[in-house]
């Protein structure tokens, strides 16, 4: 498969079962490496780590057991690849080949490997609460006791937190400008 953007090309191998199966390969993987267009033809290429996966991902050849460990490049420690110019995070390009839309989401192994990038081992937090450590009934919560004048300190032992994320907390505009009935 020939995949194009813009002057740019990129040859990557696929096995595909028949015809209709290399077209929708070629589909799946034209749009999770943001590419514009693609050209299929027949002839042998060097395997990649992108092509393995793409493979992979096409057989759904995945167990939940098991640890697939990415064999190409890491950025901090996270598994990437480098298209077009660009990088792309591997789990983010799992996602749009299988069309799971979640433009706000942040991938992320949820097994304690963080080279895997089985499917199956990941788990999605939205970009708007990366890091975020207090749900939305630990807000009511502390709203409850901030009421009763329960000290930072204990508010904090209480939801199983530090006391510097209370503060924090405590300063973020959007959650005091809020009322304690919302």
């Amino acid at each position: 498969m020939l995949l194009r953007k813009t002057k740019q090309e990129l040859a990557i191998p696929i096995r595909a079962n028949d015809t209709a199966h290399a077209q929708a390969q070629a589909e799946d993987i034209c749009r999770a490496l943001e590419g514009a267009r693609f050209e299929l033809s027949y002839g042998e290429s060097d395997v990649t780590p992108l092509a393995e996966l793409f493979t992979k991902l096409a057989g759904n050849d995945f167990t939940h057991g098991q640890c697939w460990l990415w064999g190409g490049s890491f950025c901090n420690n996270v598994p990437c690849v480098y298209v077009f110019g660009k990088r792309l995070y591997i789990r983010n390009v799992i996602l749009k080949y299988l069309d799971i839309p979640k433009d706000d989401a942040i991938a992320k192994p949820s097994c304690s490997c963080k080279a895997c990038i089985n499917p199956y081992h990941t788990a999605y937090t939205s970009k708007s609460k990366k890091n975020q450590k207090l749900g939305a009934g630990d807000d009511q919560l502390l709203l409850a006791f901030l009421g009763q004048g329960i000290s930072v300190t204990q508010i904090a032992k209480a939801l199983k937190v530090h006391r510097s994320t209370i503060y924090r907390k405590l300063k973020d505009e959007r959650f005091c400008s809020r009322s304690p009935s919302n």
